[in-house]
């Protein structure tokens, strides 16, 4: 017998190694998907989320987990990436109040979503910096002002839980890993399910995705195929077998606590799409509520096709594809001059001093 192929090695960055808006991919490195294929991904993971541009830019990994804020950014940018594959579908925010709150007010978790979001009024509702613009989306869904409704209290990251526990705040609209907190730990129910599709206007969108580098995708298309089907099968296990994904992504992050886990799949589980089909019609949602915390960019004349590649998913289906057309002149490569000074550059720049190179006079938000 022939001794087995070696894994080929892939360096992928991860943004954040245990968010679980990324379910899908930890799904698959857990499930053994990647190995299956062969791959065996080499997580780059930076020390803060916020450096996940520079890391790109300065060529760390060939592949990543991107949220939309970083790669709609790059696409502005015209650095040459490509999204291979959708890792969630609906808005991973959900709304949960304190049970007291709950129950006096005889709030209902089935009423129709603008009685759910009118029983709001006058309440104090935590949140990070990045989200009011989906928070006013959410509203205005059902033709409600949010700031005419609610309080909204300020709050970064894990001092949500905090202000929660604390009472300086009933509810709190909120992702991974403070909505299962939040549920599991400190009496909150669950009101709005935006995981699930409860606000039209952010479901069934192209969110967290895997991109690839446009000169990676050329040399080693069939490495980033195989990759875009053990993702697609992360998803379908998701979706078909709840508590064998759940052991997947033990198996891919051991830190985590089980419980929360659980609960986290529960909410989750139908934001996961059920193919990872990516889309240029994804891309003005996602730009349309780009984190308000930030300057969103702009893609005028911007060929957006030169940056998704749904043909990948169809070869890792095994379906047939058109021809791949050439990159258009009017979505240039970044020219290899100004990428070797990057990498020159390498991680020892501070991130404005790397974006400054990038993107020279203009900022980039951090």
């Amino acid at each position: 017998m022939a001794p087995a192929k070696p894994p080929t090695h892939v360096r992928v960055l991860v943004p954040d190694g245990d968010n679980l808006q990324y379910l899908a991919f930890w799904v698959a490195e857990g499930a053994g998907y990647f190995a299956d294929e062969g791959i065996l991904p080499d997580l780059v993971v930076p020390e803060l989320p916020a450096q996940a541009i520079a890391r790109m830019i300065v060529g760390d990994a060939p592949i990543a987990v991107l949220p939309p804020p970083v790669y709609l950014q790059l696409i502005a940018d015209r650095f040459p990436i490509e999204l291979v594959a959708n890792l969630l579908q609906n808005d991973p925010i959900d709304l949960v109040v304190r049970r007291s709150v709950f129950d006096e007010r005889k709030m209902s978790a089935t009423a129709p979503l603008r009685d759910r979001l009118l029983s709001l009024k006058g309440l104090r509702v935590g949140i990070a910096p990045g989200p009011p613009v989906r928070l006013r989306a959410l509203f205005a869904s059902e033709g409600l002002d949010a700031e005419a409704l609610i309080q909204i209290v300020m709050r970064h990251g894990k001092d949500q839980n905090d202000a929660f526990v604390h009472g300086e705040c009933d509810a709190l609209y909120a992702h991974t890993p403070y909505v299962e907190t939040a549920l599991d730990d400190e009496d909150a129910v669950l009101l709005v399910n935006q995981s699930a599709g409860d606000a039209p206007p952010l479901a069934m969108r192209q969110i967290h995705a895997l991109v690839a580098r446009r000169d990676f995708l050329d040399a080693q298309r069939p490495l980033v195929v195989s990759m875009v089907r053990a993702i697609a099968r992360g998803e379908q296990l998701v979706h078909s077998d709840r508590a064998s994904a759940e052991e997947a992504v033990m198996r891919a992050i051991p830190s985590l606590d089980r419980h929360h886990l659980h609960t986290l799949v529960g909410l989750y589980q139908p934001a996961i799409p059920e193919t990872p089909r990516v889309s240029t019609e994804g891309l003005a949602p996602a730009l349309a509520l780009f984190p308000s915390s930030r300057t969103a960019p702009r893609l005028d004349g911007i060929l957006l096709g030169d940056f998704v590649a749904p043909g990948v998913l169809d070869e890792a289906m095994g379906k047939p594809t058109l021809p791949l057309a050439p990159p258009s002149a009017a979505s240039p490569v970044v020219p290899t001059v100004r990428l070797q000074g990057a990498i020159a550059l390498g991680v020892a720049l501070t991130l404005a001093l790397v974006l400054a190179l990038w993107r020279r006079s203009r900022r980039i938000p951090s």
